[in-house]
């Protein structure tokens, strides 16, 4: 079985941008610390009556809200979202800078562009969840941009960042992708119809390849690969954290305004990426 992954602990950049250059992702393997699974997952577990009770409230649709986290979902099968989960606690804002991830991020979307956060949140999803198939470098979307010149040149639209939480093997909904597919000028046969994502499980849709993770592993994929994931089958339900950074032109997708109490808690590196292009007001504009 070919190498895609990296050890935290032994990064090569040469490495680690050949195999995002060629496969569209890398895995980071032990590339969150202990105390901050341990974190997430408590907080997880210290909310979850909001994933018993989720409304599946899709899109752009108003969830229940835990101060500034919208609970969300893009389809009953995709699970519980929490959106905005940087306002949930300090290890939230940690993410935002990660060591493991960050500088490949600044690297890959071009120092030239800025940085900013497109989405952030947790995803808890239970037994027969999924993702349908979706993306893919046919798809005319600004944000689905890949380019990587030979002078070392990078221009990648928007990179997912997805840490598992939990183990997730065979059966527990992994995210799937087919590798080599955000440079393809064809579309995926379940996509060739100006469909955006396909309703079926990613899982079972041809080409697609399991990305099995261990806790505490981090998968890094441009958005432009054609990806998804497989239907959990398993009892129980998958955990991930996912941060999505763009160039800082692009507005965050759900357009959460920052709270007050983020801003002041947030530094000068992370005030930067959260709010890249601070807003201006006429001088005598006055707002609470």
């Amino acid at each position: 079985m070919s190498q895609d992954w990296i050890d935290a602990n032994e990064q090569d950049e040469y490495l680690i941008d050949y195999l995002f250059d060629l496969n569209g992702y890398v895995v980071i393997k032990n590339g969150l610390a202990n105390q901050d699974l341990d974190e997430m997952n408590q907080w997880i577990d210290n909310h979850w009556q909001y994933i018993e009770g989720n409304r599946h409230n899709k899109n752009e649709d108003q969830g229940q809200w835990i101060g500034h986290v919208e609970t969300h979902t893009y389809s009953d099968a995709d699970g519980c979202n929490f959106q905005n989960i940087i306002e949930a606690g300090s290890v939230f804002r940690r993410l935002i800078t990660y060591p493991t991830w960050i500088k490949h991020c600044r690297r890959w979307i071009n120092p030239v562009n800025g940085i900013s956060i497109h989405e952030n949140l947790i995803n808890v999803r239970g037994q027969s969840g999924y993702i349908g198939i979706h993306c893919g470098g046919a798809l005319p979307i600004c944000y689905l941009t890949f380019r990587q010149e030979n002078t070392g040149e990078w221009m990648v639209g928007q990179i997912n960042v997805i840490g598992a939480l939990q183990d997730i093997g065979p059966g527990d909904g992994a995210t799937t992708v087919i590798p080599g597919s955000h440079k393809s000028a064809m579309r995926h046969p379940k996509l060739s119809d100006q469909t955006y994502r396909s309703d079926d499980a990613a899982g079972n849709q041809f080409g697609m390849k399991e990305l099995h993770l261990q806790t505490g592993d981090v998968l890094m994929l441009t958005d432009a690969i054609t990806h998804g994931s497989a239907a959990r089958t398993n009892p129980g339900h998958r955990r991930i954290s996912l941060y999505r950074y763009s160039p800082r032109f692009l507005r965050s997708r759900f357009h959460y305004v920052p709270s007050k109490e983020l801003l002041l808690s947030l530094d000068d590196e992370q005030r930067s990426i959260i709010q890249p292009i601070p807003p201006r007001f006429a001088p005598a504009t006055f707002l609470d």
